[in-house]
């Protein structure tokens, strides 16, 4: 039943697609211009950043998605393992962690990188994922993708449609797993883009920053440890936590990597890097020496109460939809002032998480950062005994401000 259901969802998206079929391969956008870095914006107030040799590079916050600093971001290379940050997304949006997975003889004979899956084996999604996290297991992968849509071919099929949803446009994916193929390309930026999307999972954040972890495989009576292929997990970075590496000929020594120092996370993205570690770490500790994350206010933060006309209450607690932040360079940064644009008068009755305006901030990087206000509480229509009430109540307000205006007199 779970295979037919499977089949059912992967035709229906295939459908959506139209011409995009499985079978014929998707056309890779044309190269756009990458946002302008805020080095760029901030050069008299910022270190000159450290000298790469990786072919593609970037530096991006995670709250914000704001861009550091970039050298040929949207220039497409091979990206070896670093695709299974997109296949751990799916994996975990889509399957069931405690799902048997029965491994294929063509899961189990995948070239490369792998945690040893053997044909006919039964194993838990869970440990497939971690499998394929930390021990880059490309037999992982592929069983991975036959569990969530019947076959690598129709996996890729999602994995193209997440990634243009995500926005990461200058990107194909034709396997899960990274092997060279002239059609497997991405880019810095998208790898960026898919990763700060990726580490939202509470769970794929998790997972990435396990420097190393025992499975207990029941049903085969045995014990195995994973570690990590991330060596910046067990050292050498602090508050590094996480996130994928790769490596093939035509890729070259490849590192996705994050660290949060301060509650602000950077993550660094360097293809065909001549020394990946050094050059990673180089990227994070320059962002976190030169720039810092300035929160104006957290997701459902109540910042100011508005009047609502024929409410059962007087006015309504309007939020923050979404965090609002800034970033800002640590020496000579003023921290811009959040504004408000209101949709105009409120009149009850009001949904809880009804958008009333947006707040906004103005960004070098990105003009305005804009963010929904909306109704923190509902706010149902007045009855009539309310409305009488409210009147008796602005009467004895209005009375006792006469009395305080004859004392005066």
């Amino acid at each position: 039943m779970n295979r037919i259901l499977r089949a059912v969802a992967v035709l229906l998206l295939l459908v959506a697609q139209g011409a995009r079929a499985a079978a014929a391969p998707v056309p890779l956008a044309q190269s756009t211009t990458a946002p302008v870095p805020l080095v760029e914006h901030y050069r008299d107030v910022v270190e000159s950043p450290p000298r790469l040799w990786a072919h593609g590079a970037i530096l991006m916050d995670a709250a914000t998605g704001e861009v550091l600093w970039q050298h040929n971001a949207h220039v497409r290379l091979h990206p070896a393992s670093t695709t299974k940050v997109l296949t751990g997304l799916i994996a975990l949006e889509l399957g069931d962690l405690d799902a048997k997975v029965t491994i294929s003889k063509r899961a189990a004979q995948t070239p490369g990188s792998s945690m040893y899956l053997r044909e006919g084996e039964v194993h838990t999604l869970h440990d497939l994922v971690y499998g394929l996290l930390l021990r880059s297991g490309n037999d992982a992968a592929v069983a991975i993708a036959e569990a969530i849509a019947g076959s690598v071919e129709e996996f890729a099929v999602l994995m193209n449609d997440r990634a243009q949803r995500l926005g990461a446009k200058n990107s194909h994916f034709v396997n899960p797993h990274g092997l060279t193929h002239p059609e497997h390309l991405s880019t810095a930026y998208d790898l960026a883009v898919i990763t700060r999307a990726a580490l939202q999972n509470p769970r794929f954040a998790e997972i990435v920053a396990t420097p190393v972890k025992e499975l207990t495989y029941e049903e085969l009576g045995r014990k195995v440890v994973l570690y990590n292929t991330n060596r910046l997990l067990r050292g050498g970075l602090p508050g590094a936590d996480g996130v994928k590496t790769g490596t093939t000929g035509a890729a070259g020594p490849c590192l996705i990597s994050s660290a949060t120092r301060d509650e602000q996370k950077l993550i660094a993205v360097v293809l065909n890097a001549s020394n990946r570690w050094r050059e990673s770490v180089a990227l994070l500790e320059w962002g976190f020496r030169n720039f810092a994350l300035a929160r104006l206010g957290r997701a459902g933060e109540v910042v100011m109460h508005l009047p609502v006309r024929g409410g059962k209450r007087r006015a309504v607690p309007v939020a923050l939809r979404d965090e609002l932040a800034v970033v800002v360079p640590r020496k000579g940064g003023a921290v811009p002032k959040m504004e408000v644009e209101l949709a105009g008068s409120l009149r009850a009755p009001l949904r809880q998480g009804q958008v009333v305006g947006r707040a906004w901030v103005e960004t070098p990087g990105e003009g305005r950062r804009r963010v929904d206000l909306v109704a923190a509480e509902a706010m149902p229509a007045a009855t009539w005994l309310d409305r009488l009430y409210q009147g008796l109540v602005t009467l004895v307000d209005l009375e006792g401000q006469l009395n305080l205006n004859n004392v005066g007199d």
